[in-house]
């Protein structure tokens, strides 16, 4: 149902064409099984994949978390601001995402900017954009902003910087047709508690985003507003035209955006790890794990739709399991390595001893 061809294949169509994935079975540190299909291709899609959004949320994470400590240990200070634009059912998304990317860049830019750098000692920051949806009052674009500083920082030292920030935030709204009010939500700055657990604060912006897809979570956002896949589980469980739309117009307006940017040098400075791309991160085979079985791609013709409940049996039943679900159904596999012992089943609908792969 994606509107996005890249989405539509995603996890469903192997690299090979003519050829099927293999499914794959390893355990966590804490012995827990966990079972994935190996050879499909990837979307790399942080905003219309709940898959490709939950690795990369992961990862961005980490990294959030990696320069947090480091700043930590460096001496340095952070602070988080949160800078918001009022909006209305009658601005489209990609209207208010390009107003709140252009009154970004004027924040970090000019005199004024270099200035701040030098009287805060600002050493860079890393900025993270999240939208939600309100019945009331349409898309809500809006930015994190996790601020570096080469010295320890109190509230009071935040909340001054966000104050000039603003100012020059919303003058720039201004100029794109769109405003904001502080003192209503617009405007949100504290200092950032540097220890190891402070990597939550905007690492768990987008750690979020695996948790919301994962399970456990409402279907509404704060105040009532809703967040895309929140959007999505709605539009496929109720089945509201109007959600359909919002989806639609979700994925077009996100396709191609950064969800979270960084000052030039920030990482490089703190031995931050190597940025990978979102497509690197997606194509990832985290699975340190054993291959078990090969399908064909006439087997993963009939597997694709209920592709879930296989990757169940293997965490539950392993290869035994695996083998009954196939050979019940008549659909034919090929061991994926050495199998442990010889065992038979069924290949093109035929009798026969399952081969080793080279």
């Amino acid at each position: 149902m994606s509107s996005l061809a890249r989405v539509r294949d995603c996890g469903r169509i192997t690299h090979i064409s003519g050829a099927g994935p293999t499914l794959r079975l390893s355990k966590t540190d804490d012995g827990v099984s966990v079972a994935g299909y190996a050879g499909l291709v990837s979307c790399g899609s942080v905003w219309s994949c709940p898959t490709c959004a939950a690795k990369i949320g992961n990862e961005r994470a980490g990294e959030i978390k990696d320069l947090v400590r480091a700043v930590d240990s460096a001496g340095g200070g952070a602070g988080l601001i949160t800078l918001t634009l009022r909006h209305h059912r009658g601005h489209r998304l990609d209207e208010a995402w390009g107003a709140l990317r252009h009154a970004w860049s004027r924040v970090t830019s000019g005199k004024t900017y270099m200035a701040e750098v030098t009287r805060f000692g600002i050493d860079g920051w890393a900025c993270a954009v999240e939208v939600t949806h309100g019945a009331d009052h349409g898309w809500h674009p809006h930015a994190h902003v996790l601020v570096i500083f080469d010295r320890p920082v109190s509230d009071e030292t935040v909340e001054t910087l966000a104050g000039r920030w603003w100012l020059r935030w919303s003058r720039a709204l201004a100029r794109k047709g769109f405003d904001a009010i502080a003192d209503r939500g617009g405007l949100d700055a504290r200092q950032v508690r540097l220890d190891p657990e402070a990597g939550a604060v905007l690492g768990g912006y987008l750690s979020k985003i695996a948790r919301e897809v994962t399970g456990g979570h409402t279907k509404t956002g704060r105040l009532g507003n809703r967040t895309p896949f929140h959007i999505l589980d709605d539009a496929l469980t109720i089945g509201l035209v109007d959600d359909f739309d919002l989806w639609s117009e979700w994925e077009q307006a996100s396709r191609g955006r950064r969800q979270l940017t960084w000052s030039r040098g920030l990482r490089d400075r703190y031995g931050v790890r190597h940025e990978r791309s979102d497509d690197e991160i997606a194509a990832d085979d985290d699975l340190a794990s054993d291959d078990l079985v090969a399908l064909p791609a006439e087997t993963w013709r009939e597997v694709r739709p209920v592709a879930e409940d296989l990757l169940t049996v293997a965490e539950r039943e392993g290869l035994p399991g695996v083998v009954r679900w196939l050979d019940a159904r008549g659909l034919g596999w090929m061991w994926a390595t050495r199998a442990p012992r010889r065992d038979r089943g069924r290949v093109n609908g035929r009798s026969a001893t399952h081969p080793v792969s080279q």
